[in-house]
């Protein structure tokens, strides 16, 4: 049987380059294993930042396929929402300041909010709301988002559709 990590870069084929987005708040080690990979990293948070805030905020790191992180980030935090994956071909820079302008939200009462969409329990009930526009806007460079499915056997796939949002699970 193939594992999960092989499944999502099987699914995801030439829709880019892979990265996740990973959630500081779940646990106190993610900032640490997003840097301790070596790879590519960047804090979606801007400025300088407090060291409790930085390692509570999302980070945004490419996972190559059969870099040693991405079997770690399957063992470690798959299953415990740790984040999501995406694919895009966009350049860094461009990717990043896409994903900072969802970070927060307006409320109808006009209240600002953090948007922790990088949660894939919030992703999963978030994405299947949203009209074709809203999913344009929400996507952008993204070709996927990948979410883990609650307990973490499967993969939740959502890519943009005539539609509007295709959303499958494998």
């Amino acid at each position: 049987m193939k594992s999960i990590a092989a499944r999502i870069f099987a699914e995801l084929g030439a829709g880019g380059p892979l990265y996740a987005i990973l959630d500081g708040a779940r646990d106190p080690r993610i900032r640490g294993f997003a840097l301790d990979t070596r790879l590519p990293a960047w804090c979606l948070y801007r400025g300088d930042l407090p060291p409790a805030l930085e390692s509570a905020a999302p980070w945004l790191l490419r996972l190559p396929a059969g870099h040693p992180a991405l079997d770690a980030f399957f063992s470690r935090g798959w299953g415990n929402a740790w984040g999501i994956l995406l694919a895009s071909l966009a350049p860094s820079r461009e990717l990043r300041r896409h994903l900072r302008r969802f970070l927060r939200v307006r409320t109808e009462e006009g209240r600002i909010l953090a948007f922790r969409y990088y949660d894939p329990r919030v992703l999963r009930a978030y994405l299947p709301t949203c009209n074709r526009e809203e999913i344009a806007a929400f996507f952008g460079p993204v070709s996927a988002f990948v979410a883990e499915e609650e307990g973490g056997g499967e993969a939740r796939f959502f890519r943009r559709s005539k539609a509007g949002l295709e959303d499958r699970v494998r």
